[in-house]
């Protein structure tokens, strides 16, 4: 994790606070395409911690460590200790500084995320969304890619 967070935050405390539009009952689903670069560095996270550090991961425990975060934003950065809760957290940091969001915000992006994971639950296996998101984020090795279109191909027959 990155060394310059302080894990005696939360998560909460370097989000916005909710503005009045949104208190007022603007609803972030509304507008999903002004959040599409923080979906992205999300997914882009969870591919490369999946694809790079932990293939053992599974679709379920995707889901699980995002609903963990979504659910213990005001708990202190410390309380959480997955590796990939922790790389979750270093790369949404930094992107809070580059782009902020209020906590609502937040906590829909998390949400559009673990609809995504759910959203590929029609197709086979432990890891359909995982391997989706390799593909589209084109992280693949060419094998792997070959292997994976080939899954798809049997799949969709």
């Amino acid at each position: 994790m990155n060394e310059n967070i302080d894990k005696d935050n939360s998560l909460a405390d370097l989000l916005d606070e909710d503005t009045a539009e949104i208190k007022e009952g603007m609803d972030p689903k509304e507008r999903p395409d002004e959040y599409t670069f923080h979906i992205g560095k999300l997914e882009h996270t969870i591919a490369q911690y999946y694809y790079k550090q932990d293939q053992d991961l599974t679709d379920n425990d995707v889901e699980m460590r995002l609903f963990n975060i979504m659910f213990h934003l005001e708990n202190k950065i410390s309380y959480f200790s997955h590796p990939l809760e922790l790389s979750i957290i270093a790369t949404m940091t930094e992107v809070f500084k580059k782009r902020p969001l209020t906590l609502s915000e937040f906590e829909f992006v998390l949400d559009y995320v673990i609809k995504s994971v759910e959203n590929r639950s029609w197709l086979p296996g432990k890891r359909a969304y995982l391997n989706w998101i390799c593909y589209f984020l084109r992280m693949l090795e060419p094998e792997d890619e070959e292997k994976y279109v080939k899954s798809i191909k049997r799949k969709a027959k």
